[in-house]
């Protein structure tokens, strides 16, 4: 939080005596984070609307009346813009809830009573609450980081934060004087930098990723040895594979090597997934996804990776970066892809110093009323774009084709209908220009035969992908990229002869039984979020046909 702000609000009207000091107590496990005010009525209620502190819950009980609910709603919704919404009432008052969803913009209704909170009201408050948290970053207890503009390390410590859904607040250096007055008042050092301050106020100079997530609690080392399932990889085919396997019953173990989403948590804003006509961003969705895993009861180990695979039937066994491993009747590949590198001069040395893969989205303030260049003619490279348009004075596309070769329609007509963006096809990046940091890219442009220095300090890059699966070595058949086979591609590139078994390779099997794919990573993939999460929930029910029957 904010030195000097109180806590946000939650705020409660019930009623019932009865009702309300269940609220209460129901309510407590929030006090680390917000202010819990339960009150009787709404007059109570409005008085403590016009306080400094900020809105982030307010909870209505029709025993108010609900009239009176919906007045109160409608005459304070500018005050209550910012905040979640709920109406509680019982299931015969459905009705009535629907009609406050429509006319007042209640968001969620949850039905009393409840016997058991953790089933009634808890899944709606958690899920609004981190809605409302990722909003406003600013109005919880954060993490402080401090460091350069332009160093790298200071870079991967802010990506890692923001992708795995961490407030935290950056203070630059190169930028004010309150950076400087803080590392004072904190007795640490520009030789120390970046430096982290925690919530719980203790200090840690230059952490590694590693030794950060530690410090924040993050679960790295599995609880178990043994596993029904085990799922290499975050991205939306591995998180939809890990809802489904533990809510089927199965003892499900997530590894991922670096934050929730994968490709897709980076994306800026989905806007064809189904179920979100006004688009999603991509860690929001990822956010979702695995809390929604982790309610179902599947251990998520992160930051963490696989270094060797390997079989002592029944059971794969997984060796992990930090020397432990654990083994797992089935597995299912799902670690994606990763961002092309620009093979250009200049480009590696300013990575993570202006030149950026992927949206890192991290850093999109700093780009305000900046140019900004973005790479790429595909979805990604779009949906990039968009977002830095919000916050940069130009948005300049290199793309070496049209935009219709790779790109849906309807982000190209939001590209085209935006005034400062523009496309620049047939063209492409010759050098990345700058001592410390980017200050200009030499682009090519083709079919002109001219070279063009332009100023700028971003430079965001969505070429393509490629798998990266170096752990599971040749246990399993790949094409000549490296994407791996599953199902009747195996007999398509004629390499069923090394299959095992009497019985066919199951539909999104590899060539090694028991161990399944999905996503990108996939031969054949359609690369499109809601194809992954289709494979990754597919897969769990080809890994109970397979426990069923290994043979």
């Amino acid at each position: 939080m904010v030195a000097g702000m109180s806590k946000p609000l939650i705020l409660a009207v019930d009623a019932d005596p009865t009702a309300r000091a269940q609220l209460t107590l129901d309510l407590e496990r929030y006090g680390d984070d917000f202010t819990i005010r339960v009150v009787d009525d709404l007059q109570e209620a409005a008085a403590m609307l016009e306080g400094p502190s900020r809105i982030a819950l307010v909870l209505v009980d029709d025993s108010v009346g609900f009239d009176e609910l919906l007045r109160f709603f409608d005459e304070h919704r500018d005050r209550l813009d910012d905040a979640a919404r709920v109406m509680l009432c019982s299931v015969t008052e459905a009705d009535e809830a629907l009609e406050a969803i429509n006319r007042v913009g209640v968001q969620q209704w949850v039905p009393r009573p409840w016997d058991d909170p953790l089933a009634g009201l808890y899944p709606v408050v958690d899920d609004l609450l981190d809605d409302w948290v990722a909003d406003h970053p600013d109005s919880v207890r954060r993490v402080l980081l401090i460091g350069h503009r332009w160093a790298r390390h200071s870079h991967d410590l802010k990506d890692f934060l923001g992708r795995n859904h961490v407030p935290f607040a950056w203070l630059d250096l190169d930028r004010g004087r309150e950076a400087m007055a803080t590392l004072h008042r904190l007795g640490a050092t520009e030789a120390e930098l970046p430096v982290v301050v925690l919530p719980d106020g203790n200090v840690a100079a230059d952490p590694s990723v590693e030794e950060l997530a530690a410090l924040l609690g993050m679960h790295a080392h599995a609880d178990r040895r043994y596993y029904d399932l085990a799922i290499v990889g975050a991205g939306p085919a591995g998180l939809a594979a890990a809802v489904y396997g533990a809510s089927e019953g199965l003892s499900t173990v997530l590894i991922e090597r670096d934050a929730p989403g994968g490709q897709a948590g980076t994306s800026s804003r989905i806007e064809n997934y189904l179920g979100f006509p006004s688009g999603v961003s991509g860690a929001d969705l990822a956010r979702r996804a695995l809390t929604q895993a982790k309610r179902f009861g599947v251990e998520v180990l992160s930051p963490q990776h696989v270094e060797r695979m390997t079989v002592a039937p029944p059971f794969k066994v997984l060796e992990l970066g930090d020397g432990s491993s654990l083994s797992s009747k089935a597995v299912v590949v799902a670690t994606g892809v990763t961002y092309r590198r620009l093979s250009a001069p200049g480009l590696d040395r300013l990575a993570g110093a202006g030149v950026y893969y992927g949206a890192a989205t991290t850093e999109a303030l700093d780009a305000a009323g900046e140019h900004v260049l973005v790479v790429g003619g595909a979805n990604s490279a779009g949906q990039g774009a968009m977002y830095f348009s919000r916050f940069a004075e130009r948005v300049t596309m290199i793309v070496r084709h049209d935009l219709a070769s790779h790109m849906s329609q309807y982000l190209i007509d939001q590209i085209e209908s935006t005034p400062n963006i523009e496309v620049r096809a047939g063209s492409h990046v010759l050098e990345a220009v700058g001592d410390d940091h980017l200050e200009s890219v030499r682009i090519e442009d083709v079919e002109a035969g001219t070279v063009e220095t332009v100023p700028t300090s971003f430079l965001f890059v969505f070429i393509g992908a490629e798998p990266s699966n170096p752990w599971l070595g040749d246990l399993v058949a790949t094409d000549e990229h490296g994407y791996i086979l599953a199902g009747p591609d195996l007999r398509h590139h004629e390499i069923e002869s090394g299959w095992p078994l009497d019985r066919d390779p199951l539909h999104l099997e590899t060539s090694l039984p028991g161990v399944f794919v999905a996503g990108d990573v996939r031969h054949g993939s359609i690369r499109r979020v809601a194809g992954a999460v289709g494979e990754g929930s597919t897969c769990v029910q080809l890994v109970h046909r397979y426990l069923a029957n290994p043979e």
